[in-house]
Order: C-alpha cells, then structure tokens, then sequence
C-alpha cells in the first residue's frame, strides 16, 4: 500500500531529480529519432508508390492510410497522454506503486477501443469499398496499434524513450524493405497494408514486454496498489477532455482535409496535399517530438511542486526551438518545390504550390506544440480544448467554402488559417499560467536575419541550376551561409549557449557555442 497524502513511501521510482535538462534531451534525441526516420520511412514509401501507383492509385493508398490512422489517434491519443501525464506526476510524488492500477485501467479502456477500430473498419471492408481486402488489412493493424498504445505510454512516462523509440526504428525498417518489395513484385495496395498489419502485431508485442520490465522498476511488488480514487477520477476526466482535444486536433493540424478532397476532388489531388502534408509532418518532427518528452517531464517537476523549473525549462524550449524553426522554414521555402519536382517527378510539381502554402505558420508551430506540452503537464487542458472547438469550426467551415472551388490549394488554405487560430491563443494562454519568460528578442531577431539570408542564397542556387544538382549545391551553400553569418550576428545568447553545454556536451556543442554566443551570462 502506499502512504498518505504528502509521504514519500520507500520505493516508487522517479522523482523530481531524475528530471534534468540533460535527461529531456536524451529523452528528445531518441522522440526525434523515432518520429523523424519514420518520416524518412513515410517519404521513402511515398516516392516509391508514386511510381508504382501513379496520381490515381497513391491517392486511394493515401486516403485508406490516412483513414486507418485517424481512427487509431482518436481512439487512443486522450487515454495515452492521460496515462503518461498521471503516470509521471505519480512517480513524481514517489507513489510508483500505484502506476500498476492506472496502467491496468489503460488496458480496459484500450480493449475495447481496439474492437471498435478493427470493428469500423472491417465493416467498411464488408460493404465493398474500393480495395476492401486492403480495409480488411488496415483494420487488423488498427486493432494491434489501438493496443500498442498503452506499453509505448507506459515506457513514455516512465521516461524509458529508449525503449519506446528502438522497437518502432527497427521494424520500420524491415517494413519499409518489405513495402518496396512487394509493390515492385506488383502487390499493389493490399499488399502495402498486409505488411503494416504483420509489423502493427511485432509492435504490439515487442513494446509490451518492455513495458512490463519499466513497471517492475518503478512498482516491483506484482500487487496492484490501488490509486486514490481522486487521482484516479482526475485521471479517467483528463482521458476524456484529451480525447475530445484529439477530436478537434484531427481536424485542424492532421489531414482531415484528405476527406473533403475525396468527396470533392479527383483522387490525384488527394496525393498532391499527402505529399505537401508529409514534407511539411517531417519538417515538425522536432517539436511534435519534443512535446511527447516535455509532457511527462513536466508532470514529474509538477508532482514534485518545482514550479521554478517548470517556468525556466519553458522559457529556454521556446527560445530554442524559434531558433531552430527559422532556419528550418527558410530551407524548406528554398527548396521545397524542387524537392517535389525531384523526388516525385513533375506530374506532382502542384504538391510543391501547397506545400508553400502550408509552410506559412511553420515558425509558430514548434511554440504552439511546447506550449500545449507545458499545459498537459500542468494538468491545463479545458481552455485548450476551447480554443481548438473554435478553430476546428473554422477549419471545417472553410473547406466546404475552398476545397470544391480549389482543390488541394484550397484544403491548404483552411488548414492554415485554423492552425494560426489555434496556436495565437494557446500561446497567450500558456503564458498565464506558466509565466513570463524572457524571449531575448534581439537576438532572434538577428536569427531570423540570419536564416532569411542563407534561405536566399540556398534559393538563388536552386533557381540558378536546377534539378538535384541545384538541390544539393543550394542545401550545401544554404548551410554554409547560416554557420558563418550565425558567428558573425551572434544568434545565440550565452546563457542558452552555456546550457546546451552542459546538457549535451562534447566537442561540437563546445565549439558551437564559442562561436555563436554573444555576452556572457550574467553572474
């Protein structure tokens, strides 16, 4: 049994300590990496079903894909940041035993969501959709990824990201092989998804052995200790509000245009705004993954009541993540559509037209994504959900009114417009109730000179040469800019400078902030 309210029984994991910067960049070097080779992975896919499939076929690929996983984030993501939000601030107040309870409850709930998703599915398949039998394969998968959910929140909130990083790299590498394989041996789409649905199982099991060896660590007794019933009801409340966050997230950052294109659209539209909506999912890899870090790492601080460390660690993610998204954005304006045109070939220039148009509020999502992180940590997650009711309307709204008249440049468009809706107000927000923090507007400034500068001279490659060899010759030159004028306008400020020092370490960073720091850090 665990003790009162305010003790710290023996045992029971994690506590605030065990939260350092240096420990949530461990933990995002290995989200990043699992978000960001997957991406690869995705980008790879995409490519190679363009060739095989063409417009037509990749854009009926895309919209069961996209489907598929629709249904698995709506029916898992409110109870998975649920159990890592609860499962971190339990370990935080040193009450690890009852993880096992909270855990238990997460595989009720998940049961059935996994019928539900397979169910929904399987009946689409039934009533002869275009490719039923590739349905019938998204459907097994997406009962395997409903459950595989619960072992990856397990080992997120016990912040094993290791663990829950190297299954998902691994497979997805033997099944990306596999994928290519199989559609040039003339598999077609049934195929691709047989492939996901044997990988989605692999996951399942794989993941949930880890799962259970990060439980013994932090709860070894194999009785459950049961949770006090506040915590459990905050817990089942949170699960609920998340999930209705999930509803309106689907609509305004994913790909629910996907279905008025469908309705409205040729079905090579559909892969105009995949490819665009995929280029521009692997350039937020970094903050999306970051949030999966932050999250419970905030719930641990928050458990522990270090409200100062909550409010500086926010601070210092916003400063850091602008700088790394100007650059980032700059590159991606430079040389996106000739990536396109490269890579797909120019039957899909058009995707390189929306991905410009999609890439207009890239700067402001890697602050948007740390500061609903910070808020789920904080247990904030009402106001969030009414700033995204808001938006998803506004979403929704515009698709009927751009996507019949334009097609994929249309969908761009509302998708755009409901993302700055959503995010402005969510900053604000999360200012409140976290705090001030101090931007260094000068010197981000001088970033975003900076990035404009080397995104000019990565485009004027482009436009000059063309083709891969402008591509490679205008990345190469774009970087180069940005690491020699970077020195030379002093972008980043030497208090951060001096944390990324002792946070990651080693010769790189040492030399990095040498060169880009500007003052010293005040005494």
């Amino acid at each position: 049994m665990t003790g009162a309210e305010g003790e710290k029984p023996a045992g029971g994991g994690l506590g605030a300590e065990a939260t350092t910067g240096r420990s949530v960049l461990a933990g995002g070097f290995w989200q990043v990496t699992s978000y960001a080779i997957p991406q690869v992975y995705t980008i790879v896919l995409s490519v190679v079903a363009a060739r095989f499939l063409g417009p037509r076929g990749m854009g009926v690929q895309s919209f069961i894909a996209f489907t598929e996983i629709s249904v698995v984030n709506l029916l898992t993501v409110g109870l998975s940041n649920s159990l890592m939000r609860y499962i971190g601030e339990l370990l935080g107040r040193r009450r690890g035993g009852e993880v096992r309870d909270l855990v238990a409850w997460g595989w009720r709930v998940q049961a059935v969501g996994a019928l539900i998703a397979g169910g929904g599915l399987g009946l689409v398949a039934l009533t002869g959709a275009n490719v039923a039998s590739a349905w019938a394969f998204a459907a097994v998968a997406a009962v395997a990824s409903v459950l595989h959910n619960v072992p990856t929140a397990v080992l997120i909130g016990t912040q094993r990201w290791r663990d829950a990083s190297i299954v998902g790299l691994v497979t997805g590498t033997v099944a990306t092989g596999a994928i290519v394989v199989v559609l040039a041996l003339g598999g077609g789409i049934t195929g691709m998804f047989a492939v996901e649905a044997a990988v989605a199982f692999v996951n399942l099991l794989w993941t949930g052995a880890l799962a259970r060896k990060a439980l013994f660590r932090v709860a070894p007794m194999p009785r459950l200790a049961t949770a006090a019933a506040a915590l459990r009801r905050d817990a089942r409340t949170y699960a609920i509000l998340a999930s209705l966050t999930s509803v309106v997230t689907f609509v305004v950052w994913r790909r629910s245009e996907l279905f008025f294109l469908q309705h409205y659209s040729p079905s090579a539209e559909i892969a105009f705004y995949s490819i665009a909506f995929s280029l521009m999912t692997a350039l937020t890899t970094l903050p999306q993954s970051l949030s999966e870090v932050v999250s419970p790492a905030v719930a641990t601080l928050f458990g522990a009541g270090a409200q100062e460390r909550i409010q500086r660690g926010y601070g210092r993610g916003a400063r850091l993540l602008v700088l790394l998204s100007l650059p980032v954005t700059a590159a991606a304006l430079a040389l996106g559509p000739e990536t396109v045109r490269v890579i797909w070939g120019r039957d899909y220039g058009r995707a390189g037209t929306v991905l410009l148009i999609l890439l207009a509020p890239l700067p402001l999502i890697p602050l948007v994504n740390l500061a609903r992180a910070f808020l789920a940590g904080i247990g904030e997650i009402r106001v969030p959900l009414l700033i995204m009711l808001v938006a998803g309307a506004l979403n929704i709204g515009l698709d009927f009114l751009l996507v019949p008249r334009w097609d994929s440049i249309g969908a761009a468009v509302a998708n755009v417009c409901a993302q700055i809706s959503a995010g402005l107000p969510v900053l604000v927000y999360s200012r409140r109730k976290v705090g001030p923090i101090q931007w260094e507007t000068a010197t981000l400034v001088r970033a975003a000179i900076v990035s404009a500068l080397a995104g000019g001279v990565a485009w004027a490659a482009v436009w000059l040469v063309g083709g891969p060899g402008g591509l490679a010759i205008g990345l190469l030159a774009g970087s180069f800019a940005f690491v020699v004028l970077g020195a030379l306008f002093r972008i980043l400020t030497a208090d951060d400078a001096l944390w990324l020092d002792e946070s990651v370490g080693g010769r790189l960073f040492r030399r990095w902030s040498r060169q880009w720091q500007g003052a010293e850090p005040a005494s």
